[in-house]
């Protein structure tokens, strides 16, 4: 088995983290466009700080993402303000699942939050994802998951 690493999408991965997201939209039923991954890459390099990306790589091959959302609150008053994670775009190619991809991804944003002072992680995840995102801490909360990091 080849082994998983998990690490931060810098700015030299944008083409990657493009055409990842593409293969996420096409197996999900969606379809590709001319000018997609430069369009893309130019969009989250424009806000990559409020957008932070997991890739996985597994052997030689990128084997899934997790893309993400920093919402910062604005401040009230007597209040301590904590930023939110919001998992926006959580994938792993079909071929690598089952080797432990998709929860090493969680738990790499999940600890990066937690070590950035966030007050939580937030995503929605569908009937075949679940038990995964509770096996790394998420709980049910209403109409999403949430993980509360403090």
């Amino acid at each position: 088995m080849a082994e998983v690493r998990i690490r931060p999408a810098g700015a030299d991965d944008a083409l990657v983290v493009a055409a990842l997201v593409l293969q996420c939209a096409i197996h999900r039923g969606g379809s590709g466009e001319p000018g997609f991954l430069d369009r893309y890459a130019r969009a989250w390099l424009a806000d990559q700080r409020h957008l932070p990306v997991w890739l996985a790589e597994v052997g030689e091959e990128h084997g899934g993402f997790l893309q993400a959302r920093v919402v910062d609150p604005l401040p009230l008053p007597r209040n301590e303000i904590a930023p939110e994670l919001v998992v926006e775009v959580f994938f792993v190619r079909p071929t690598h699942r089952g080797l432990g991809v998709g929860e090493d991804l969680l738990r790499a944003a999940t600890t990066w939050a937690r070590d950035g002072g966030f007050a939580a992680a937030v995503m929605s995840a569908g009937p075949h994802t679940r038990a995964m995102v509770e096996r790394v801490g998420f709980t049910p909360d209403e109409s999403a998951y949430r993980m509360e990091l403090r």
